[in-house]
């Protein structure tokens, strides 16, 4: 368990690290932020839960992790300024202004009589994939204060519920987009 949880912090770590390289906004430098700090956390948990018959090897890469994922860290906080919350993570208020800001976009791209260009569609398809990997780290979050009891199960399932509107709202915005551009994707 702890094996497959060190490999996909290593992967996520590294997508970061990539994902930084590429200089995008302001946005997705947060989001790297968010989930580096996750990753830590995560990392922080099982050096901390750990056993003793754990083999030095796993110990070794959770290590290795922690590193790369100060190295995203450093990394993206050259690119950028500033995080959304306290704790890295994105409040479901800005989640809210994120998909609304994205849907006006993708309304004015399908009234505009212009020229549309796939570099056009690009940008936005990105935009939207990182507004919906915002709303994911919300909905880990959400499990994670669940689990942990800081959320009772009245308070998950409402704001789960609010994520699912936002969700489905964003997905009808990519579709708008798809249908203007004559994407089937």
């Amino acid at each position: 368990m702890m094996k497959k949880k060190l490999i996909a912090a290593a992967g996520l770590a590294g997508l970061l690290v990539l994902a930084g390289c590429t200089g995008g906004s302001s946005s997705e430098t947060a989001e790297l932020k968010q989930q580096i700090a996750q990753l830590e956390q995560q990392v922080t948990e099982l050096e901390n839960g750990s056993t003793v018959s754990e083999t030095e090897d796993d110990t070794a890469a959770a290590e290795s992790t922690a590193d790369d994922a100060s190295a995203a860290t450093d990394t993206a906080a050259q690119t950028s300024e500033g995080t959304s919350a306290g704790n890295g993570a994105a409040t479901l208020e800005e989640l809210t202004a994120k998909v609304d800001e994205f849907v006006k976009k993708a309304d004015a791209e399908a009234a505009d009589s212009g020229e549309k260009t796939l570099e056009n569609y690009f940008t936005l398809k990105q935009e939207a994939e990182t507004i919906d990997h915002d709303l994911e780290y919300y909905e880990d979050n959400l499990e994670y204060q669940y689990r942990n009891g800081t959320l009772t199960r009245d308070e998950y399932r409402e704001k789960e519920r609010e994520l699912d509107l936002l969700e489905d709202k964003l997905d009808a915005a990519e579709d708008t987009l798809e249908y203007v551009y004559g994407i089937d994707d």
